[in-house]
């Protein structure tokens, strides 16, 4: 949680923001548990559920999931109505739409990705481009970050911000190749 908050006062280091702060950093660990459900310990079949679910965005989707998924899916609405709270507060509440909607998308991304490891299947550079660009969660986190901007962040800005711009996505693909560089070079140095 600490590494998550660090990550995120690099966008919101003014003191003002520190509900948004707190905000990003409950997205930010709800991302990397999500993503270890797609990459680790979900099945096939549960994954299925699981991205139906979210999809959905509706607690009664939770009963169809399992034990551990439910855990994680409880949480993740109340991330978000938690946000939709602070939100109409605000009188900004259309904001937790462009949020969900970031976050979906990047879930439908994880589970193709999950497919694409569960049949074997081995994707073309531009295949996986198009989905990795998505995994990387940064172009979520552009839109999510968007959220606690105050008046700063306008519906034009919301707008701009989830049709990934060029801006989003050179930052993207920069630190998607970092990654997998990384990922790679970690891989041949626990080989040895």
């Amino acid at each position: 949680m600490v590494e998550c908050y660090c990550w995120i006062l690099g966008v919101y280091f003014q003191p003002q923001h520190f509900l948004a702060r707190k905000t990003m950093t409950k997205v930010i660990a709800m991302t990397s548990i999500i993503d270890d459900i797609y990459d680790v310990y979900g099945t096939p079949e549960e994954l299925v559920l699981f991205t139906d679910a979210i999809e959905r965005w509706d607690i009664s989707a939770m009963d169809q999931l399992p034990e551990y998924m439910r855990v994680c899916y409880q949480a993740l609405l109340n991330v978000y109505k938690e946000i939709e709270e602070n939100l109409t507060k605000e009188g900004n509440s259309y904001r937790v739409d462009y949020a969900k909607a970031a976050m979906k998308r990047l879930v439908r991304t994880y589970f193709d990705e999950s497919k694409w490891f569960h049949e074997g299947y081995i994707p073309t550079m531009e295949e996986y481009m198009r989905i990795a660009l998505v995994t990387g969660a940064y172009s979520m986190l552009a839109t999510t970050s968007f959220v606690g901007m105050g008046e700063s962040a306008t519906k034009e800005a919301f707008d701009w911000v989830s049709n990934d711009p060029k801006i989003v996505r050179a930052s993207s693909i920069v630190c998607r190749l970092m990654d997998d560089i990384v990922s790679t070079s970690l891989s041949k140095t626990e080989d040895m």
